[in-house]
């Protein structure tokens, strides 16, 4: 089966630029750094779209890149690349928009301090996690770490960005056209970074909480859970988000990496990014699902 073409927007608006007419499907994508890390050293490293897989051919503009490591989605749905693509003068009728997002938007939310600038206590509706004082009981589980206030700011944060998306999508030759959407796999906070000064993210945020190295673990767990929860709910309302379609990647299974490992762990690369060979266990179940629900 034929892999995605990968165009960057620099070759599309290039004098020379690719032949789009022939492949079967052609995506616009956009997204964090799921989409854009293998960039960043191609040898280590990979992404969802570079083991994406199709019975027929394909291509995609992918308007991430490697600065995109912690990009959020409200800066997504201002890339002027990804606009102009999407409902510009270059824009075009793309198949579906491919997205990866909110894995980023959490961990961003996830190292928000329980201190502003000021010194003052930052509102547990701004944060994701609890101060030690917070905390509920240990028979809650992970949940006893988390702030239910700042989880509500959150999902109203993501159900906004993508209200507008979905605005972009209807303003231009892409109106209705189908948006796909994956969720992550569960990480291993641990002391692993992509190089080039980028991580680790997840790790650095637990311990400013205090949260203990044995409960890290779960912490995550349930983050992802929840976020994966928040994306299928926002696809089953069809109402305020037509044609959006959620992958539930969790629910594969993805070697986890060792806690202490400071490199090459299980499927995952480094903390919060998968192997070439873990990309690919959710790259091509996503693939078959997208390719299905466009023969329809």
């Amino acid at each position: 089966m034929p892999k995605l073409d990968i165009f960057s927007p620099a070759q599309v608006f290039s004098s020379e630029p690719p032949d789009l007419s022939s492949p079967a499907y052609r995506f616009l994508a956009e997204g964090d750094s799921w989409f854009s890390i293998g960039a960043l050293n191609p040898l280590k490293n990979s992404n969802l779209l570079f083991e994406m897989v199709f019975q027929q051919s394909g291509c995609a503009v992918n308007c991430a890149s490697p600065g995109d490591t912690l990009k959020r989605m409200a800066q997504m749905n201002t890339d002027p690349n990804f606009i102009d693509l999407l409902r510009g003068r270059r824009a075009r009728p793309w198949e579906a928009l491919l997205m990866s997002c909110g894995g980023n938007d959490l961990i961003e939310a996830v190292q928000s301090p329980p201190i502003d600038a000021a010194g003052q206590p930052m509102p547990p509706e701004l944060r994701l996690l609890l101060t030690q004082d917070e905390w509920g009981p240990p028979e809650l589980g992970a949940p006893r770490y988390l702030s239910d206030a700042g989880w509500q700011t959150f999902g109203n944060y993501l159900r906004a960005n993508f209200d507008h998306l979905i605005a972009l999508r209807e303003q231009g030759p892409s109106q209705g056209r189908p948006v796909f959407v994956h969720g992550y796999a569960f990480p291993t906070p641990r002391p692993a970074g992509a190089g080039f000064g980028f991580g680790p993210w997840l790790l650095p945020g637990l311990q400013r909480y205090a949260i203990p190295d044995a409960d890290g673990v779960v912490v995550a767990r349930e983050l992802l859970t929840r976020l994966g929860a928040l994306l299928a709910g926002m696809a089953a309302d069809t109402g305020r988000f037509p044609n959006l379609h959620f992958f539930e990647s969790t629910a594969i299974a993805v070697d986890a990496a060792l806690p202490d490992a400071t490199g090459v762990s299980g499927d995952w690369v480094n903390e919060i990014h998968l192997t070439r060979a873990g990309y690919r266990k959710i790259a091509v179940p996503w693939a078959a699902a997208i390719e299905a629900q466009l023969l329809q």
